[in-house]
């Protein structure tokens, strides 16, 4: 896109150099004098709408086709004064939403299904306390799933991953290595429910930046893959 918006730049300081000359030039002479410069100015248009259609078929905005077309001194005076700077508006706005849809840290493959689902377009379009607030939400919402609980926060964490009667076993419990495993990610949920989710969804302020914005999602994306990875008790007889 950025190699369009140039193109688009360049033609558009030919078109306002030519349009200068043509006016002179109408100025002195009315419209034959100004004739072979106005040819010069077609030929440029018709690049640049070759060019616009690249990416947007409903054609280039602004008068200015119908200005170098008539090929007057009032148009020569429009084209200089409102068309150019309508049509560079509409590129720099183009060439805008381009950036905001793009991965400037290219981390997508790392993020987990579910995470990029509810939080990935939200991240994108640079709402990042929705996009990180989604994500542990979308975590809470994955594991109340996952078991039929009804609860939230701490509480359902406790039941979920009780070392004695858990609902969502990570590791061998019959291992002291596995009962840290649970018991660690057992506060690492509290901890995000309280430490992440709660201070986003209680106030608009936050310090996200693009790059801790992405930080988060990672971390998320963890989390949601121990949940998915974990497994579910053997009913009891």
């Amino acid at each position: 896109m950025i190699d369009w918006y140039v193109s688009v730049r360049k033609l558009l300081r030919d078109i306002e150099q030519k349009s200068r000359h043509a006016l002179a030039l109408y100025q002195q002479g009315g419209k034959e004098a100004s004739a072979q410069v106005n040819s010069y100015l077609k030929s440029d248009y018709d690049k640049l709408k070759t060019l616009w259609a690249q990416h947007f078929p409903n054609g280039v905005p602004s008068n200015l086709a119908r200005h170098i077309g008539f090929g007057m001194g009032g148009d020569y005076e429009d084209v200089l004064k409102n068309d150019l700077a309508e049509v560079e508006a509409a590129a720099e706005s183009a060439l805008v939403a381009s950036s905001k849809k793009q991965v400037p840290l290219g981390f997508e493959n790392l993020l987990h299904p579910l995470i990029k689902k509810h939080c990935y377009k939200h991240y994108c379009d640079g709402d990042f306390r929705e996009a990180v607030l989604n994500s542990i939400v979308a975590i809470f919402d994955y594991i109340r799933w996952r078991t039929k609980l009804g609860t939230d926060g701490g509480a359902l964490i406790d039941t979920v991953f009780s070392p004695n009667n858990p609902h969502l076993i990570m590791s061998d419990l019959d291992s002291e290595s596995g009962q840290n495993d649970q018991k660690g990610f057992m506060q690492i949920y509290k901890g995000a429910f309280q430490g992440i989710r709660n201070p986003k969804a209680h106030s608009l302020e936050h310090d996200l930046t693009e790059e801790k914005a992405a930080q988060y999602l990672i971390f998320a994306s963890l989390l949601a893959r121990r949940i998915e990875e974990a497994k579910v008790p053997a009913a009891k007889p």
